[in-house]
């Protein structure tokens, strides 16, 4: 007995053809080329179906077999003939001569298929649309989202260095004012005796080595310069040199660890506090901002004082009187 399914099958596996390839080209559904390979009609929907898909199979393959023709229409029919419209009338018509009924079979027109094919080409756009669209929303919002988590950073940063600076400021106007001394007559002085010339040694260099468990902005001073401003992020580190000295401003003491010619300093304050750090050589000094103190009146000037000559009123000279020689 011939078998469609088998005569497709042979002629795919010798030509090399994958399923998946036809069903790309033809847009026909893997599982009805698999039913068609099986001989599995009914699984089809519906015989006119049928022959549309097994003649699109075997012209994507190049099968030309009369054999194939014959039996698609041995198993699966053919199409009823087309019936006009006045051999339906007369057909029904009960004044004239006795006519067998007219049946016909419906399949779907040239221009039904082709209102199928828009639609679903429609509905395909629709969906590519609302897919693309679900992207460019989902892109949008995670751009939103950093832009938010940077804004978040940047003000952090902004009142970190606020607070710094708010600090610097308390601890100028706090410091105490000393007074001018009096001044003295210069008295000669010997001359100091000129000192041994001595070859200058060069001091050893200052290694600071600073690292970030957690993200800290930091403000680096080497030698009264500013070598570094920034935020470490965590798991970041930066080593900086000085000669004498270097100052440290953080705004996230916790979560910094800083390391003076490769010996720890150790904690220098909690988390998200303010701390200044001042290194040396010799060793290093924890700065905490003070609090700015509460505003006083003020008190009235004193008036100014006349220098002091060093003379008493017995020792000045008396003055001249007219007529004295």
């Amino acid at each position: 007995m011939y078998s469609i399914g088998q005569r497709l099958r042979e002629e795919r596996l010798r030509k090399g053809i994958k399923l998946s390839d036809i069903s790309e080209f033809t847009r026909i559904r893997t599982a009805f080329l698999e039913a068609i390979e099986a001989d599995r009609f009914d699984q089809l929907p519906g015989n006119f179906y049928a022959r549309s898909f097994i003649r699109q199979y075997a012209r994507y393959i190049g099968l030309e077999d009369p054999e194939l023709e014959a039996e698609i229409k041995r198993q699966l029919g053919e199409p009823g003939p087309v019936v006009s419209p006045q051999e339906v009338v007369s057909g029904l018509s009960v004044t004239g001569p006795e006519k067998a009924p007219v049946l016909w079979r419906t399949q779907p027109s040239s221009r039904t298929l082709a209102y199928a094919t828009a639609a679903l080409l429609v509905v395909a756009g629709v969906l590519g649309v609302y897919l693309s669209w679900r992207q460019i929303r989902a892109r949008a919002q995670a751009d939103w989202e950093a832009a938010q988590v940077r804004e978040t950073t940047s003000a952090a940063t902004s009142t970190t260095v606020t607070e710094a600076g708010q600090a610097t400021e308390t601890r100028a106007e706090t410091a105490p004012v000393s007074p001018l001394p009096a001044t003295q007559p210069a008295t000669p002085a010997e001359a100091p005796p000129m000192p041994t010339p001595q070859e200058p040694q060069e001091p050893a260099p200052l290694t600071v080595e600073v690292a970030a468990d957690k993200d800290a902005w930091i403000e680096v001073r080497a030698d009264g310069r500013i070598v570094f401003v920034g935020t470490l992020a965590a798991g970041q580190g930066r080593t900086f040199r000085a000669s004498e000295r270097m100052r440290i401003l953080t705004g996230n003491a916790g979560g910094l660890r800083i390391v003076r010619n490769g010996v720890p300093v150790g904690p220098i304050g909690p988390e998200g506090h303010v701390r200044t750090i001042e290194l040396s050589r010799e060793g290093h000094r924890v700065v905490s901002p003070q609090p700015k103190p509460a505003p006083t009146e003020s008190e009235p000037a004193s008036e100014p004082t006349q220098p002091s000559t060093g003379a008493t009123d017995s020792e000045r000279p008396a003055p001249l009187t007219l007529g004295q020689q």
